[in-house]
């Protein structure tokens, strides 16, 4: 899927002109590889800003190539067929290095330089961040030798379990450098995650640092030796959930839209789908059907928007369950390249902002909705899932377990309802949520792992690298794959992808980097299912 969109180019061009402190954004680092001096107030929103786009549900994000991985989207590209080759996320891969991560460091020197210790620490704990996502697409990646520039432009590919032990210290440095006196007095306005909330922005920042940890602890536990001792992994997570932890919806680690036209800087995704009216994304069959209408979830109406207003058969149809059109992953049926932009179903309010879905349907637009829904990246809900998982796998603690499950379900309604009265849309009721839970705690039982992988992809909706991640490591949720009897005239050309291709352009540049990878044999160290 070779991601050249410019209409979401253009959208990172507005984002970035419309952000606080990033009206010259383009004249801080002209050559990436030389940049020349910024003021740290400049250049923090603008990594924030890079990462949405990198690696958030768009055209230019890692999430919408992710989300079709897992079958909470489909699509008829390369990726669809599992296809992927070495110019498929090259705007991805140079992107997160070039326009994120070059700036995040600049603030880290230049913070340094100046003892500001909260920019710093923030800086540190997006640092870690951005690399772990990139190592769980990519594996063994430049880290220690990149962001150099002149000093190094051949930087080595370290291996990807040395750079998660060079995370967890990285998080650490942040963490401390937080908990030092003294707050910018420019930080509220640059750091467009938690920055309105003053001084109490610094203890967010460190609530998401230990949060990480536990998700990157958590992600080794099938091989943790390459990282630390089982035993020790075991001390660790019982000492982090002991700690403060991302404490409420109002920590989501997010990056915030508004519904500001001109400049543009809604939600990319919203642009893509509402905005743009050849549409960029369709739905996932077995997550419309088999995870959420077969089990009676009250999230359907926010998570999809139906066009279509009658559950009549659509002439052109790759795929129709009454109101809902897709064209199935891999789908080589005679319907899979025909126009349906006006009547197939869309991402809905609760991913990019777009419309909440009364049963009326009709052609979506830009006045659909106002897109003005935040890019999540790590949230409340995510962080009880995941504290399931591990009480569950590591601590054995079923009991333990469910508690968190059943709040990190509690949590991620609450975030839909959140997000549905921010747009004056229905509320889910207190009664339908009871019910779901009481449903999804039933089918928990003794401890189900399944059970808890399955929530929180439905949760996670809006961020596929996290679900892809998870995916691979648990095989849950049982995704179906193109080929399978639930969805005919569907097939691919070659095995499930466990990594991403690296980037054709590096490859070839850089002496010091690997032979492409496989992508089907080759797995990420963690991946030891």
């Amino acid at each position: 899927m070779n991601l050249r969109k410019g209409t979401t180019a253009l959208a990172l061009l507005s984002l970035l002109v419309a952000t606080p402190g990033c009206k010259d954004f383009f004249d801080i680092n002209v050559d990436p590889i030389n940049p020349t001096t910024a003021r740290l107030p400049e250049l923090l929103p603008a990594t924030q800003g890079s990462m949405s786009v990198y690696l958030g549900l768009s055209a230019l994000g890692l999430s919408q190539s992710t989300s079709t991985l897992v079958n909470q989207l489909s699509s008829p590209r390369d990726i669809g067929s599992y296809t992927p080759d070495g110019d498929s996320y090259s705007n991805q891969w140079s992107g997160l290095y070039s326009d994120c991560l070059i700036n995040n460091e600049q603030v880290i020197i230049q913070g340094t330089a100046s003892q500001n210790w909260d920019y710093v620490g923030i800086a540190q704990i997006q640092k870690a961040f951005v690399f772990s996502q990139m190592v769980d697409m990519w594996g063994s990646i430049p880290y220690s030798e990149a962001l150099l520039g002149e000093a190094n432009r051949a930087p080595k590919f370290d291996k990807d379990s040395d750079i998660y032990k060079s995370l967890f210290t990285l998080i650490d440095a942040g963490i401390e450098n937080l908990a030092k006196p003294g707050y910018s007095t420019t930080l509220e306005d640059a750091d467009l995650i938690y920055g309105s909330s003053g001084a109490a922005s610094k203890e967010k920042w460190a609530r998401l640092g230990r949060t990480l940890k536990l998700k990157l602890y958590n992600q080794i536990r099938l091989n943790p030796s390459e990282v630390i001792s089982a035993s020790e992994l075991t001390t660790k997570v019982t000492e982090l959930l002991g700690q403060s932890l991302i404490a409420s919806n109002a920590d989501d680690y997010e990056f915030k839209y508004n519904n500001s036209v001109t400049p543009e800087n809604r939600n990319l995704g919203f642009i893509a789908d509402y905005a743009t009216p050849s549409r960029e994304n369709t739905i996932g069959r077995f997550f419309y059907v088999d995870m959420m209408t077969a089990r009676n979830d009250p999230r359907v109406n926010y998570y999809f928007y139906n066009q279509l207003a009658t559950t009549s058969p659509r002439t052109g149809a790759d795929f129709q369950l009454g109101r809902f059109v897709t064209v199935l992953l891999g789908s080589i049926g005679p319907n899979a390249n025909q126009a349906n932009s006006e009547f197939r179903t869309l991402p809905g309010l609760y991913p990019v902002g777009g419309r909440y879905d009364n049963g009326v349907g009709g052609v979506a637009n830009a006045s659909s909705g106002k897109g003005v829904v935040a890019q999540r990246f790590l949230t409340y809900a995510s962080r009880f899932f995941t504290e399931a998982e591990v009480r569950l796998t590591i601590l054995k603690d079923p009991t333990g377990a469910r508690t968190a499950l059943d709040k990190g379900v509690q949590a991620a309604f609450d975030k839909v309802n959140a997000i549905a009265a921010a747009d004056g849309s229905p509320l889910i009721s207190a009664a339908d949520i009871d019910t779901y839970k009481t449903a999804v705690l039933s089918r928990y039982g003794a401890g189900s792992l399944q059970v808890i992988m399955e929530e929180k992809y439905k949760a996670g909706f809006g961020f596929g690298e996290d679900i892809y991640t998870d995916y691979r490591r648990t095989g849950f949720p049982v995704i179906t794959l193109p080929g399978s009897p639930a969805e005919p005239n569907t097939r691919i050309t070659g095995g499930y992808p466990r990594r991403l291709p690296y980037r054709q352009d590096d490859l070839t540049s850089n002496p010091n980097a690997p032979q492409q990878v496989n992508v089907v044999l080759d797995r990420i160290f963690w991946d030891k299912r």
